[in-house]
């Protein structure tokens, strides 16, 4: 019986989820996101600290240019790891960085009311909900996007680019990148990579609708959401 009974709960949270409400019946053309990439001290969210957030606004298919959002922070511990080499980040360029609670209180602002998209963007909301705990504050409720996953899903469903699918291996953001013949300004670097996103997030987004996904709340009965 206990069971039968999480059974239903189950599915009485899902049927929630997918409420007729104005949000999830929006076409995905017209939704408004924040594409975001960090870089990080590390990759374990309750040690290590955040040390640059970077966003990009679009509009369904639209990146707007004029509205990013780029900020080094200074951690409050002097830990580095070996993540230095990879996003080149020191700890003499963050020095007079303001700290993390001022960026995120810059950045729930910005990133209020849109979708957040990102490349494999459950570590960037794990590093972004401790950061926001840590200031007293909560991550918006908000529907996340991970475009490796979308990129994944389309190539099990036959994806209508073969020519991009073929070239996907690991899903990373450099085959994505690759695939679509697009030239990043710069590797591993916040904002760099969240215009890259944006730029992957605009082809699936195309891709999505050529397989009838044409909502969050398509997105969501996917799995995608």
């Amino acid at each position: 019986m206990s069971e039968r009974n999480g059974l239903w709960e189950r599915l009485a949270h899902l049927l929630g989820r997918l409420s007729l409400n104005d949000e999830g019946q929006r076409t995905l053309f017209t939704v408004r996101y924040t594409v975001l990439d960090a870089e990080m001290t590390g990759l374990d969210p309750e040690r290590d600290e955040l040390l640059a957030i970077g966003a990009v606004r679009m509009v369904g298919p639209r990146i707007v240019l004029g509205e990013t959002f780029y900020r080094l922070i200074k951690p409050a511990k002097a830990r580095w790891s070996t993540s230095v080499p990879i996003h080149g980040i020191r700890p003499d360029d963050v020095a007079d960085a303001p700290p993390v609670c001022e960026v995120m209180s810059q950045f729930l602002v910005f990133c209020a009311g849109t979708v957040l998209v990102g490349h494999g963007v459950e570590i960037d909301r794990l590093f972004l909900h401790r950061a926001a705990e840590r200031i007293g504050a909560r991550l918006p409720p908000a529907r996340w996007i991970d475009t490796g996953r979308v990129a994944r899903w389309l190539v099990t469903r036959h994806g209508t680019f073969a020519e991009a699918a073929a070239d996907r291996g690991r899903f990373s953001l450099d085959d994505l990148v690759a695939a679509y013949d697009i030239v990043p300004p710069a590797r591993h670097h916040a904002l760099a990579d969240a215009y890259v996103t944006a730029q992957v997030w605009q082809h699936l987004l195309y891709e999505l609708a050529l397989e009838g996904i044409n909502s969050l709340r398509d997105l969501l009965l996917a799995g995608l959401a």
